[in-house]
């Protein structure tokens, strides 16, 4: 099968997490972020992730390839995520944009391999509330609510061990949503937190931003 993604995409994140934790070979294809025609050919408009299956077939939609690999694999585990990390996802995007968004395009990732790519980024992505420059002369202030965000990100996980018992769908949340912080070296992680994001990146094969 063959997934089209975004490495800074925490919904392809997500599904390349769990085909790795459920040992289920992909080959990644990681296109430009100014690339319209490719995901336009396949479903119609400009979206990441897709997947395209050993039949040719097409499915868009992180939650609905989670749950056909879910259902592939035939595991004991939830369908969907839980209320709580519903709720904490929405709570996580405004730090992960002020922190992601004017930081990802200076990392080696290969869909910011061009200055058309990062021009179509910064386009899409700024706005007044997200200015770029703003939000990195404003990183120390930022980056103290961050430091807060993960102390009580750390408690909701439940972890012991370098291990959390949530779910497997919650978890792939949880750790696409926060790799992305990982870009900002002045992010001071909670011990256990960080204990367990880098054991999730390995047992995946999902690398953290950084």
């Amino acid at each position: 099968m063959k997934l089209y993604t975004y490495s800074h995409c925490p919904f392809c994140a997500r599904v390349s997490y769990i085909a790795g934790k459920l040992n289920i070979k992909l080959e990644e294809v990681i296109i430009d972020y100014d690339d319209i025609e490719t995901p336009t050919n396949l479903i119609g408009k400009k979206m990441v992730p897709i997947l395209e299956k050993d039949d040719g077939s097409i499915m868009a939609e992180s939650n609905d390839i989670i749950r056909y690999f879910l259902q592939q694999k035939n595991v004991d585990e939830p369908m969907e995520p839980s209320k709580n990390n519903l709720q904490w996802q929405s709570s996580a995007f405004l730090p992960l944009q002020q922190i992601g968004y004017p930081r990802w395009p200076l990392l080696s990732l290969n869909e910011f391999k061009t200055e058309s790519s990062r021009v179509a980024w910064e386009d899409k992505k700024q706005t007044i509330d997200l200015n770029f420059v703003q939000l990195l002369a404003s990183t120390s202030d930022i980056v103290s609510q961050v430091n807060a965000f993960l102390i009580g990100s750390e408690k909701l996980l439940n972890i012991e061990d370098g291990k959390s018992n949530i779910s497997l769908f919650d978890s792939a949340i949880y750790f696409s949503i926060l790799r992305g912080l990982y870009c900002e070296p002045t992010i001071t992680w909670p011990q256990q937190l960080n204990v367990w994001m880098n054991n999730e990146a390995l047992d995946s094969g999902v690398p953290l931003l950084k």
